[in-house]
């Protein structure tokens, strides 16, 4: 925890670190400048969070040893300040620790302040109670909103303060605002003036590093790209910023999964090409998003995201080298080699080798691309012929093959299995309580159902709703429960027997909360959102098919959400103020509204008194409620996973500390379209996600191991294992 004040550890670090000589940092229109000297930034993204700090250390050297002179993270508002005016700097969200292990390695670092950065993080990064404040509208010209944020970021800065390059820090650029070109169209004129007053929120902070502003920028800031594809969008953004350098905040060299879908890849020799395509085209900033993925730990990811966030990113999950990091490295030190060509000439123009294929020339330097996806190309320079891959790059010096993108040398291919790794105890269960046997519980009387958050506050992914219905008989026997408005999931339970849950199938990308269809039709026409597939159904309408008996029926609907959403389009263009959990809608029975009243119980009996280490517990089990097991710490932590391929969804704790939630829903439905031009799926038909992240940093010499079961599931059959070299 911290005040506002700067915190007396961060203040020796800055008395320590006076020898260390200031930084200045600058930019021209080639490249940014650090003391003065044009600079090759080769960056990759870690998020603190995402990862222990155990693990940062060794992360940074094989970062460092792969090339990169820079690391880029975010900052995580919604994590730091969980509850308002409580800020925690702690453990994995200790970001001034997360600096100075970068610069001990020799590393420059981006922050990425935001607050709003995306990033597939529990609502966008924001924290939850930002939409309970009256009137608030957020990333627009609302007090409320701006208020908040600026009394966050003045703060996040006065203790970030010493760590800035003039300050002799490793922070060499920061972000304010991210990807607003995503939402302008909803807000128009008040929109571009929140992004004014963003940047000079930022200049006023007087900070000594540049600014940047992704996709979508103000005049007092770098604006940057994210895409696959860096050079596909040079041209234009030169045109618009002839003053600046061009600079690749997102080089996506993988992508995230979402629950129901397959597990998303993107091959080493198509990541090499992105980024040697970008360089030879006239970029000095590559910063790969994700370098390292990590771990969604606790309720910590965005609505539908799974819990591990590899991002296929070129160090995995564990921060263990891949051959794609074994690629990128060799193409880095090529480039590195290569950077006074690079740097010093002007941004070259191309020589046309064939329809497709283009020579890209700094002195003796020379790219030769061929852009084209499905077939190699023979071409001729200076002489000599030369055999391109598809989408491809060639490095020359000399006429020499300094390095192909295409050609993956054998000694950085490495393969990983997953292994057993030690034996759990035979797990004990205690049944979770339905809401009328929880004596100690404090119930909220409505008439209709209202959305989970406004009791929750996002301090539980679990909300209760319990009512009473009398089916006459001539409503008797099987039909339909129809819930107008839930989300996201739902159990429903008829005189304490589970009868029914759903819905089947959910979407990133869903309609407006509010059921408004023409106000999503004209949202939808307005923009040109390839990743989009949106309908005018209601898609948080849920209908389950049940079978109610004549007479009097308690009926008890547990509602769990899966995350909150991360942008305005996940929820049909709505301000993600609008963002809403559980039910508010009525509840119909064979087209008849129930009644009510309602009785609302947030969160789970379980969850008071976690982390459920002693008492009550019994063999057998089997139902919705609480498995419990213990094991012996491993002869090696590194690698460690859970293999919950016997289970449903749930959640589950090491020693306390949850490692996030877990749902073994097979991948089924394909992912978005246009992903297609850079990653493709892998696992269809397997589950999303089946091996849980253990961290050895929260291991003990004794261990216990807390699963939250809500169907039922087979515990006996869950297993440690370890990801290794083949």
């Amino acid at each position: 925890m911290f005040s506002r004040s700067v915190g007396h550890f961060d203040r020796v670090w800055r008395d320590s670190a006076e020898d260390d000589p200031m930084t200045t940092v600058s930019y021209d229109q080639r490249a940014v400048q650090i003391d003065g000297e044009r600079t090759l930034l080769l960056s990759g993204a870690i998020h603190y969070p995402r990862s222990t700090p155990a693990q940062w250390d060794a992360m940074m050297a094989r970062s460092r040893a792969a090339g990169l002179n820079v690391i880029e993270t975010y900052v995580f508002w919604g994590l730091h300040e969980r509850e308002r005016g409580v800020f925690d700097f702690s453990g994995r969200l200790d970001l001034p620790l997360f600096c100075r292990t970068a610069q001990k390695h020799g590393l420059h670092v981006i922050l990425r302040i935001g607050p709003y950065i995306c990033a597939e993080i529990n609502y966008g990064g924001f924290p939850a109670w930002l939409r309970d404040l009256p009137g608030i509208q957020l990333r627009t010209l609302n007090q409320p909103y701006m208020d908040e944020m600026e009394q966050w970021v003045r703060a996040l800065c006065a203790r970030m303060e010493p760590y800035f390059a003039p300050n002799g820090g490793p922070i060499i650029m920061a972000q304010i605002e991210n990807e607003y070109n995503l939402i302008a169209e909803t807000y128009g004129e008040q929109g571009q003036a929140y992004l004014a007053w963003s940047i000079h929120l930022g200049q006023s902070l007087e900070l000594g590093v540049p600014w940047v502003m992704c996709v979508g920028g103000m005049p007092g800031a770098i604006e940057t790209i994210n895409g696959f594809y860096g050079h596909t969008m040079i041209d234009d953004h030169q045109a618009k910023h002839p003053d600046q350098p061009l600079i690749w905040t997102e080089n996506w060299p993988g992508w995230y999964d979402i629950w129901q879908r397959g597990h998303h890849i993107r091959t080493p020799e198509n990541v090499a090409y992105g980024v040697a395509r970008f360089i030879a085209a006239g970029g000095t900033g590559v910063n790969y998003y994700m370098w390292h993925g990590g771990t969604n730990f606790g309720r910590d990811a965005m609505y539908l995201q799974t819990t591990s966030y590899d991002y296929d990113a070129p160090l995995d999950e564990f921060g263990f080298e891949t051959t794609k990091s074994n690629h990128c490295a060799r193409l880095h030190a090529t480039l590195l080699a290569q950077r006074a060509a690079l740097l010093t000439n002007p941004r070259a123009t191309p020589t046309p080798l064939g329809e497709q294929q283009a020579a890209y020339a700094y002195g003796d330097l020379v790219f030769l691309c061929n852009d084209d996806t499905e077939q190699p190309a023979t071409v001729s320079h200076a002489g000599t012929a030369y055999t391109l891959a598809p989408r491809a790059v060639l490095l020359l010096a000399g006429g020499a093959v300094l390095f192909d993108t295409a050609q993956v040398a054998a000694a950085d291919t490495i393969t990983r299995v997953v292994r057993p790794a030690g034996e759990l105890a035979p797990f004990t269960f205690r049944a979770e309580p339905l809401p009328g046997a929880r004596a100690e519980s404090t119930a909220v009387m409505v008439a209709q159902p209202v959305e989970q958050l406004q009791l929750t506050r996002d301090r539980t992914d679990y909300c209760w709703y319990l009512t009473h219905v009398d089916v006459p008989d001539a409503q008797a026997g099987a039909g339909t429960l129809t819930l107008s408005f839930a989300a996201d999931l739902v159990y429903v339970y008829v005189d304490g027997v589970l009868a029914a849950h759903g819905p089947a199938r959910l979407d990133e990308n869903r309609s407006r909360t509010d059921g408004d269809r023409e106000a999503l039709a004209a949202a939808i026409a307005a923009r040109h959102f390839a990743f989009a597939d949106f309908t005018l159904v209601n898609s948080f309408a849920i209908e389950l098919p049940l079978t109610l008996g004549a007479g009097s029926h308690e009926i008890a609907i547990l509602a769990c959400a899966l995350g909150m959403v991360k942008g305005d389009w996940q929820i049909g263009f709505e301000n993600m103020a609008a963002e809403k959990k559980g039910l508010w809608g009525p509840v119909f029975w064979r087209s008849e509204a129930l009644p009510g009243p309602w009785q609302l119980v947030a969160g789970l009996a379980g969850e008071q008194t976690l982390p459920l280490q002693t008492g009550g517990w019994q063999t057998g089990g089997g139902g919705m409620g609480w498995y419990r097991s213990t094991f012996a710490r491993p002869a090696t932590g590194a690698g460690l996973v859970l293999d919950l391929q016997s289970m449903t969804k749930g959640m589950a704790w090491l020693n306390g500390q949850c490692i996030g939630r877990y749902w073994l829903t097979p991948a089924a439905y394909p992912g978005d379209t246009w992903l297609a031009t850079a990653v493709h799926e892998v696992g269809m038909g397997a589950p999303t996600q089946r091996y849980y992240h253990l961290p050895a940093e929260w291991l003990q010499d004794d261990n216990v191991l807390v699963l939250f079961e809500e169907q039922g599931g087979d515990p006996a059959q869950v297993q440690l294992a370890r990801r290794e070299e083949a």
